[in-house]
């Protein structure tokens, strides 16, 4: 005698079954992805770090966009590819008039340091520095 399963015991066990697609979408977030905050920036200091990845075939993407402390409203530095170095910080590089400025992620467990490098163009300019102890917005 044949034990029939009922559908509804089918359709449940089959929808409680991960997809490969959110198994793939899982794999391709980073870490350090998502929008960090600095409360205490100073003028002209990083105060918004968002990064963001996803899966380009089987390499993983990742982008970020960085905002200063400006006035009246923060000053935004817009999009650029981010890479995880050999260290195994996520960086990045936004080129500007006058000079560029990088930005390296260093994972703390629920916080980042993000250290801020600006590069002017003109040598005879010192570079400059600054690091900020960033949350999860």
């Amino acid at each position: 005698m044949r034990k029939l399963i009922p559908l509804s015991a089918v359709l449940a066990l089959l929808a409680s079954a991960p997809f490969p697609a959110a198994a793939a979408d899982e794999r391709c977030q980073v870490p350090e992805a998502g929008r960090w905050i600095n409360r205490n920036a100073d003028y002209q200091e990083i105060r918004i770090l968002e990064i963001e990845s996803h899966c380009r075939g089987k390499q993983i993407v990742m982008r970020m966009r960085a905002f200063t402390r400006c006035s009246p409203r923060d000053c935004k530095w817009g999009w650029t590819d981010a890479w995880r170095n050999a260290s195994g910080r996520v960086e990045a590089s936004f080129p500007g008039l006058f000079g560029a400025r990088e930005i390296q992620v260093i994972t703390m467990e629920k916080r980042i340091e993000a250290l801020v490098t600006y590069r002017p163009h003109d040598r005879s300019n010192a570079a400059e520095f600054h690091a900020a102890i960033m949350v999860r917005d």
